[in-house]
């Protein structure tokens, strides 16, 4: 992974590029940032620029022997440490046990989550397991830093989602996080500092990584791919999680027009036009579960949209401009007496898809609770 390959996140580059030029690299070090945000696709970045051998002022040179190792992941000092699952075959799980397919899943993208790493196992995760990082995983990191590096100035152990690691894993790595052995770098890729030690935190430096913007978005899909305003519209709804947006744009539910099929809904359900219903379900009902449940999400989120509109500051909302004056009219009729009856059904008509529940009849049914909820009288005068 070259520097140049991600989009945005220019001073935490330059913040990385700057402290091997000046050899000033810390052996811990804890990227942090949302889900869908560049904080591994940075770390990997890192790591490749720390042991390219004939690296830029910027970058590195991608064509070495240790950049095509780590731009496939396979480079022998190179160690990841993952989430790994209890299977029927794998008792006692360490990372080892799954790296092939874990290479394969991030390098597909390197935004993916957590969540869509549990999910690839499929039916091998009949228990409904979450995921962790087991004790047997602090034996192995020890073990593979007894030995010599192999070939590389720095060796990396670059550790995904260390708020996986159980109290025992955390406890034993502590003293490695604060004296590893010589040549030896730590990198943390995490999503939630809340959940590490705080004395995991205390010996680890902290880098922040900010969220992708519209323009940031644009940029990695083109323009051609994606126009600003879809772009906005996206990375509001997936709270700026590229992983989220690349995987609707490949399963073309970034085809859908969200606002025009929530706006249109809105006015057939208010004005109680049954028939303009009908048709509006039957279209609806034509998409798959992934675009209806994308829908219902996105309706969600505008009934929070207003809701932020009506009682807070419009610094706060994260609409685009379509948006925006479409919640300026329709605001008022989304407040304190029906927002939660209205969200709370739409959470339970997703979970209803997912049972694969028919979408007509659902859809049909949802719509009319709406002409009811959407007619509910306010108590109080909103601005």
């Amino acid at each position: 992974m070259l520097f140049k390959e991600i989009i945005g996140n220019n001073s935490v580059k330059k913040q990385l590029i700057e402290a091997v030029r000046n050899n000033r690299i810390s052996h811990a070090q804890l990227f942090s940032g949302k889900s869908g945000s560049a904080k591994l696709a940075l770390a990997l970045a890192y790591a490749q620029f720390l042991n390219c051998e004939n690296r830029t002022a910027v970058d590195s040179c991608g064509i070495c022997s240790s950049c095509l190792k780590f731009n496939n992941l396979s480079h022998p000092d190179l160690h990841l440490v993952i989430p790994v699952l209890k299977t029927k075959e794998v008792q006692k799980p360490v990372s080892d046990h799954f790296i092939g397919q874990w290479r394969d899943f991030i390098t597909n993208n390197y935004y993916e989550s957590l969540n869509g790493w549990i999910d690839s196992f499929g039916t091998e995760n009949k228990s409904g397991q979450q995921g962790t990082i087991y004790k047997d995983e602090a034996n192995n990191i020890h073990k593979k830093l007894s030995l010599k590096n192999y070939e590389a100035e720095y060796r990396v152990v670059l550790i995904w989602m260390p708020e996986r690691m159980n109290l025992e894993v955390s406890n034993k790595l502590l003293k490695l996080f604060e004296e590893p052995p010589k040549g030896t770098i730590f990198l943390l890729v995490t999503e939630n500092t809340n959940q590490l030690l705080p004395t995991i935190i205390s010996r680890l430096q902290t880098i922040k990584v900010p969220d992708f913007t519209a323009e940031d978005i644009v940029n990695h899909f083109g323009d051609q791919a994606l126009s600003l305003e879809k772009a906005k519209q996206l990375r509001n709804l997936t709270n700026s999680d590229l992983g989220k947006i690349t995987q609707i744009l490949e399963d073309k539910e970034g085809e859908l027009d969200l606002f025009s099929d929530f706006s249109v809904w809105m006015r057939l359900t208010y004005k109680m036009d049954v028939q303009g219903i009908s048709k509006w379900v039957d279209n609806l009902s034509l998409n798959g579960r992934k675009q209806q449940n994308l829908f219902l999400s996105y309706a969600i989120k505008m009934v929070r949209e207003c809701l932020i509109y009506n009682f807070a500051s419009d610094s706060l909302l994260k609409t685009n401009e379509n948006e925006f004056a479409f919640l300026t009219k329709f605001s008022p009729f989304i407040h304190e007496e029906n927002s939660v009856m209205i969200t709370e059904k739409l959470e339970e008509s997703i979970k209803a898809i997912n049972r694969n529940a028919n979408a007509k009849i659902l859809f049909f049914e949802l719509s009319l609770q709406m002409v009811k909820f959407l007619r509910l009288k306010r108590k109080f005068a909103i601005k």
